[in-house]
């Protein structure tokens, strides 16, 4: 009975498409997990997944969730006049959104 789900979620889990935390935020609440966007990055911060404020590069990913492949971060270059900035942005990987949704949908972690 759980094939489709256990399919759905091995696709995923090694799929090359990864999502933003909103995107990802929407996926969650629409399989009744209550959390959006703003709340999402906070959870994310407070349980160590992404760095927090005051810290050099917030809402990027700490080592050990790199290291444990749960993102990925891409760099864009900005220009604005002369100065150039560079900007960090954080997506779940497939293995990511596998990882959180199971623990959110089991009750092991609550938003």
């Amino acid at each position: 009975a759980d094939k489709p789900k256990v399919l759905f979620a091995d696709s995923v889990s090694v799929s090359e498409s990864d999502c933003t935390v909103g995107a990802f935020a929407k996926i969650l609440r629409q399989n009744g997990v209550q959390i959006g966007r703003n709340r999402l990055f906070e959870w994310l911060r407070d349980n160590g997944y992404l760095m927090r404020d005051g810290q050099k590069e917030k809402n990027i990913p700490t080592q050990k969730s790199m290291e444990m492949g749960l993102f990925r971060v891409k760099e864009t270059t900005i220009h604005n006049g002369d100065e150039v900035f560079i900007s960090y942005t954080a997506y779940f990987t497939g293995k990511g959104q596998t990882y959180f949704l199971d623990r959110f949908l089991s009750g092991e972690i609550s938003a």
